[in-house]
Order: C-alpha cells, then structure tokens, then sequence
C-alpha cells in the first residue's frame, strides 16, 4: 500500500512536470536563457520533493507556479527594455582575427573555439570572416569569400524553387492531414503506388510527395 501512494505521489509530480516543460516550448538545451536554467533547476529540486515527503500536491504546485514565472520571463524577455539583461551575441572572430579579449569573457579557449569551428565544417581559421557565439550557445560563421561553397548566383544558374515534401505513407498508415496538404487525394496515391511500384498502400514502409506531386517511395514493410 506504501508503495502505490508512493507511486501516485511520483505520478502526479510527473504529469506537473510534462506540463512546466511544455511552458518553456520548443526549445532545445542550447537555447536556453540563463533565467530559463535558473528556474529549470528551482523546478528540479521541487519535482525531487515527494521523494523525501509525503505532499506531492504541494510540489506539483510549486512547480507549476515556476513553470507560470518561466512564462511571464519569456514574455517579458520579448520587450526592448530587457534586452540588456539577455546574453548578446559576441564576435570571437572579426574580419579574420580571433578576439582573445572576448574569448576570456565568454569562459572559452582557444581550443574550445577550434573545436566549435570544425563542427560546422572549417578546419582553419583563415576560412573564417566572421565568428559570432549567439546568445543560446550556438556558434555562427560568416566564412571568407574564398572559402565559401559555390551558389548558383556565382554560376549565372537560376535553379527552380524547391518546396516542402509530405509524408504521406509512414509504416503502412495513411497520412491523410499530410495528403491534403500536399493537394493530392487516396485515390492519386493509389494509381501512382500500383503504376510505379506495384504496391498497396498498407504494403509500404514510407513515401512522400513534394509541391510538385512527385512521388517518392522507401522500403517496403
């Protein structure tokens, strides 16, 4: 019997808690605020509360009344006023030089940076113009014209604009809010699996269709 109230009480912390991280949006780690980890770890301290006492309505009131301040910051964060109390970008690297000064205020060195830059892809420094830390943590780079890769504006191409693609079979299940959206019907798809692939709908694994009703199909189930 202790065990079930036990698992109740954990249960009701769990749901308090799918509801605060639902407060906070789509959000990855990198891009939270420092206010948004100060009450991320208020909240944790409180959800650990049932495991020590016995008031888990109390906890799951805490955290929501946290995850409700999270949502005022956030709003507030949107205004112009509180702009200086939000992290700001910083330039690591200008015009091809790296900025020791801003690298020192930023807790990095230079081997932090280095290995920053070949994450995105540069493997020397001078392929790199710019180099900006944006204020949720993630690394922007602006690389030297030499260094940058080839866009068909250099090449006098005019390559024709590229859509959205839907999927609209996942793991035999039609996708029919997928299929409106693409403009085609049940019937559309049908013809083309039986013309193309020879196959039932409930017989492939997955397929898509892009703005310009062109079928693509992977695997069969």
């Amino acid at each position: 019997m202790e065990f079930f109230v036990f698992a109740v009480r954990c249960l009701i912390v769990l749901l308090a808690t799918w509801l605060v991280t639902n407060f906070i949006g789509k959000k990855s780690i990198a891009q939270l605020t420092p206010y948004d980890l100060a009450i991320l770890f208020v909240i944790s301290n409180v959800a650990a509360q049932p495991l020590v006492n016995k008031d888990s309505f109390k906890t799951a009131a805490g955290m929501i009344f946290m995850g409700l301040c999270l949502v005022v910051i956030a709003k507030l964060s949107l205004h112009r006023w509180f702009y200086k109390m939000d992290f700001t970008p910083s330039i690591l690297i200008a015009k091809g030089v790296i900025d020791k000064k801003e690298l020192r205020k930023n807790s990095m060195n230079l081997h932090m940076l280095l290995s920053q830059l070949r994450v995105q892809g540069y493997f020397q420094v001078s392929d790199v113009e710019y180099a900006i830390l944006e204020a949720g943590g993630d690394l922007s780079i602006l690389p030297k014209s030499t260094a940058r890769p080839v866009t068909p504006d250099d090449l006098k191409l005019s390559p024709q604009q590229e859509g959205l693609s839907y999927a609209v079979i996942i793991d035999g299940y039609l996708m029919k809010d997928q299929l409106q959206a693409a403009g085609v019907n049940e019937d559309w798809l049908e013809k083309q699996l039986k013309s193309q692939h020879g196959s039932a709908i409930k017989n492939i694994f997955y397929a898509e269709v892009n703005d310009q009703k062109q079928l693509f199909v992977s695997g069969s189930r």
